[in-house]
This record gives C-alpha cells, structure tokens and sequence, in this order.
C-alpha cells in the first residue's frame, strides 16, 4: 500500500555527489526520496574499501515500514553531509574477517556527535557493530562498553538458532510475548561480551538451550543518542525481517507500529539448521541439482532447499525465474514469495511484460502483488 504524502520535500544531499562519487553498484541503493513530516531517515554506512554482504536485505527489510527511507552513505559521503538529514545510522555486518582497523578522525566525530549530542539512534549488525563498541581488535567508538569477540560456540557457527527473549526483549517486540520457539538467521556472529554491569546495557534476547549466557541483541544509551547491536541478522530471516524496522523505530523513539502477517511469521521457521560439513555438503549437491536436473529434480530440490534452509539458495532460485519451463518458473517463483524475497519484484515485473502465456501471466501477477503488498506498511 501506497503512503500517502502530506508535507513533501527532497533530500537534496543525499544525491548531490552520486554522479561523481558513486559507482553503479553504490548507487543501487541511492534514491530520491520524498519524505512526510512523520518519515525517519536511515544511513547504511558502507565503509570504503570493505564488503557488505547483507547491505540489499537490509534494504528490502527496510522497505517494510512505509515510515523508513533509506540511503547508502560512504566515507565520502558522511564527511561531506555530516549525517545531516539522517536520523539513525546502520552499521551493516561486514564479510567474515573483515573488520574497520583505522576510521578517519573526523568521520569518528561525525558519528559520536550524531548519537551522543544530537540524540539520534544506532543499529549494529554482526561484526559491523563492533564500531559503536569498545573492542580493541577494531577501530570502536566506545559507545558501549561490550566488545565482540569469535564466538565460542563449540559446534555451532553458521545456521538458523533458537534464541529467547528477556523481559526488555518483549517491550521491544511484544508481538513475540506469546511464541516460545523464536528462530533466527545466525552467520558466524561474534560473542557480545559485556564488559562492566554497571554500563546502562540490557540483554533482549539470548541463543536458547545453552548452559552460558550468549546474547543475541543488546541495548544502550550514550549521551542522548539509543544504541541496538545484534549479532544475529533478521534481515535475512524469513517471518522476523520486520525486526529491522522495529529496531529502527527503538533508536530514534518513534512510535512502533504492526506489520501484516505477510511478514510477521515468527512461527515460519522451526528448527535449527547447523550448516555442518554434512548439510553444506547435501545442499550443495541440491543447488547442482537445479542446474544440471531434469525439470522433476529441480523442482524436487527446491522442495527441499526451502524445506532446510530457504534463504541460502534464494540467489540460485532467482536464476530459475527466466526458465522456459512454465511449472520451474512458477515454482521458483513461489519459492521466493514464500520466503519474502522483495528483491525479485522488479525481475517479475519484467517477466509479466514478456509473458505470452494468460494462465502463467495472471499466476505471475499475483506473486508480485503478494511481494508488493509485503512493503511500505504503515
């Protein structure tokens, strides 16, 4: 559903500096938005010179909320608009490895002055959080006093986990009171110590079924500014990417609203998932199998991929969309509606156009309303 926008003005430097500064890919995020008195205003900073994996699933969760814009901002960008016209920064989980060794001074101050002075919200993701901590293998800001660490999950790194939720937890996501299995989208996260119980940090939410306390979200204050750091990533957890925008909304103490049970399915998912050698290994084959199986055995795998662990092959499903293959097409399509997979709307826009086929056209059209009705919800 379409906002309707009463009091409209551009963000003018957000896009001042794309044509000279941006590459194609960077600027695949950058928009001229219109904004209501009631919009908020995210900066997904992508540091210059690293990789962000989950950057356009961010996106996509971002888009859930009719409330929230967003923008891509870069070293160059933060020095040149100071983050004025932002009103949370987002710190996106980086590749494995990676990690901010030396961040420029003035960007430094840019980003304590936007929380601590001028009150505004912070969202880390992952090890791109570790920014906003006091973690000495990493530039941090020293916002929090937690640093991150490898985590020391014997036999878990990568996979779906069961996590549960404090009482601050539940204020944050009340929706949630109710469900005792909570699954979540888990990539070699690093550990959240706590480094002091005197800093104004709250645990939300804790990896389930484990003898030692291992946070999955945490909260906190510095100055007037509020911080959320995750290590876990919703934004890639079908049924909880709307945990973004909430998270969002947290930061910068705007209202929370509901979102449809097109995207609100907490109860999606069930089961863990390890990706131990084993798994990696079987789903590795099933994507094999959608590239060289003959039309039964590709559907088949992604009965299956989408039974185990739907998101890690959603890349590789989106390829099927342009097959000849009527029945893979719509399957593959289905696929992707089933696991919120926004991003593919404008490849289903165009496969509509060059549909000859009434039958499959109209089953097309309607997956991409489903897709369509899934964003902008207010």
């Amino acid at each position: 559903m379409k906002r309707l926008i009463a009091v409209v003005f551009t963000i003018v430097v957000f896009l001042v500096f794309v044509s000279c500064n941006r590459t194609s890919q960077d600027s695949e995020y950058v928009k001229k938005v219109a904004l209501n008195q009631e919009t908020i205003a995210v900066g997904i900073y992508k540091a210059t010179g690293f990789e962000y994996p989950n950057i356009k699933y961010i996106a996509e969760a971002l888009k859930i909320d009719g409330g929230i814009v967003y923008v891509t901002l870069t070293d160059a960008d933060i020095l040149k608009t100071k983050l004025e016209n932002i009103d949370v920064i987002l710190f996106p989980g980086m590749f494995n490895g990676q990690k901010i060794e030396k961040l420029d001074d003035e960007i430094a101050d840019i980003f304590k002055n936007f929380i601590s002075k001028n009150g505004k919200g912070a969202i880390g993701i992952c090890n791109g959080g570790g920014i906003l901590t006091n973690s000495q293998d990493c530039q941090s800001l020293g916002l929090v006093n937690i640093e991150l660490k490898e985590n020391s999950l014997s036999n878990f790194n990568t996979g779906l986990i069961k996590f549960k939720l404090s009482e601050q937890g539940i204020k944050l996501f009340p929706e949630l009171e109710n469900f005792d299995n909570l699954i979540i989208d888990f990539n070699q996260g690093p550990e959240i110590k706590i480094l002091d119980t005197i800093s104004d940090i709250n645990v939300l939410g804790e990896i389930a079924d484990t003898e030692v306390s291992f946070p999955m979200f945490i909260t906190s204050k510095h100055g007037k500014g509020k911080i959320i750091i995750t290590n876990a990533n919703p934004e890639s957890t079908p049924g909880m990417r709307w945990m973004i925008p909430r998270m969002v909304r947290w930061s910068i103490n705007k209202k929370f609203i509901s979102y449809n049970n097109n995207v609100f399915r907490p109860d999606l998912l069930v089961n863990e998932v390890n990706l131990d050698n084993e798994l990696n290994g079987k789903i590795k084959n099933l994507i094999l199998q959608l590239d060289e199986g003959k039309k039964d055995e590709i559907i088949s795998a992604m009965d299956e991929l989408q039974e185990i662990y739907p998101w890690i092959a959603a890349e590789k499903v989106r390829s099927l969309l342009i097959e000849k293959n009527d029945d893979i097409k719509l399957r593959a399509a289905k696929y992707l509606v089933d696991i919120e997979y926004t991003i593919v709307i404008d490849d289903l826009k165009k496969l509509i156009k060059n549909e000859r086929r009434k039958k499959v056209k109209e089953q097309l059209v309607a997956f991409l309303n489903e897709l369509e009705n899934m964003l902008e919800q207010n």
